[in-house]
């Protein structure tokens, strides 16, 4: 039985870090809980993002590395500044106080199975050593990897994700990878390390998020300059003279269809990235 803290729209990996601000209640009481008794650690799953109080069934290990209290500082908005590692994957198999998802009375807690991602982590570790020397340099394991054997499915990925790179130069898009990345590209099957696919999968999570906020900003930029043309030419502002916001209802008739339009095209455009950015990651973290 684990503490389960649901997160809406963000899919976390294993061998990643990040940082929470800890401000809710319920999630104050779960933080002192898991300070008591020492476990340190709790299950993030996805939320769905339409029905609510439903959540992924394959999660992650949130485990704790730092904590700092900031009540003082931030006059008891944010209770606590926390610093965790994704230490591994849990299957969901039940949350034990569904109703109280929504009265918000405490933190949800749920059964589960940890899945273990290090099991081959101890004999990667004797491997990591030649003539009595640590290999510790990032740039060293590469190379290594990158000369050791491959499997079929490795080699085929690593050769499909090469072909990839150089149809993104060749287009010339915006956001791509580097041609450096193909070669250094980590296939490895351990849970930690510069060499795992997780490091991979979160290449490609940073990636799709990138196209994402690029496209929004196009598509912005569509707007943005057709408005300076409506403020400069028809409203006579000078260009130092430009508002930070302007009204919907000042807008021209033309402009504010404009802004309809764009609020349509913007929710069918990027839905699609939207949806790899966070329902096929979901995928990738419940198949590998």
């Amino acid at each position: 039985v684990l503490p389960l803290f649901p997160l809406g729209g963000i899919v976390y990996t294993p061998n990643s870090e990040h940082i929470l601000n800890i401000f809710e209640p319920r999630y104050r009481e779960m933080y002192n809980d898991i300070l008591m008794n020492g476990s340190k650690r709790f299950v993030v799953s996805m939320s769905h993002p339409s029905e609510e109080g439903r959540f992924a069934q394959m999660g992650v290990l949130f485990q704790l590395e730092d904590l700092k209290e900031v009540s003082e500082q931030t006059g008891d908005q944010i209770k606590y500044v926390c610093n965790h590692k994704v230490v591994g994957r849990v299957k969901l198999n039940r949350v034990l106080n569904p109703e109280v998802w929504s009265s918000r009375d405490t933190y949800l807690r749920a059964e589960g199975e940890i899945i273990d991602d290090t099991s081959d982590l101890d004999e990667d570790d004797d491997d990591s050593e030649s003539g009595g020397k640590a290999v510790d340099d990032v740039y060293t394991a590469l190379a290594n990897a990158a000369g050791s054997s491959l499997s079929k499915e490795e080699k085929a990925l690593r050769d499909s994700f090469t072909n990839l790179v150089e149809m993104q130069h060749e287009l010339e898009e915006d956001v791509r990878f580097t041609r450096s990345s193909a070669a250094t590209l980590a296939v490895g099957p351990e849970a930690t390390g510069d060499g795992s696919l997780w490091t991979t999968i979160r290449l490609w999570q940073s990636y799709t998020e990138q196209r994402l906020v690029a496209r929004q900003n196009e598509m912005q930029r569509e707007f943005q300059d057709k408005l300076l043309e409506f403020l400069m030419k028809e409203k006579g502002v000078k260009e130092e003279e430009i508002p930070s916001a302007i009204g919907f209802t000042d807008l021209s008739p033309e402009l504010q269809k404009e802004v309809t339009e764009l609020q349509k095209r913007m929710s069918l455009e990027l839905r699609p990235l939207v949806l790899e950015s966070t329902l096929t990651m979901q995928k990738i973290l419940e198949v590998s």
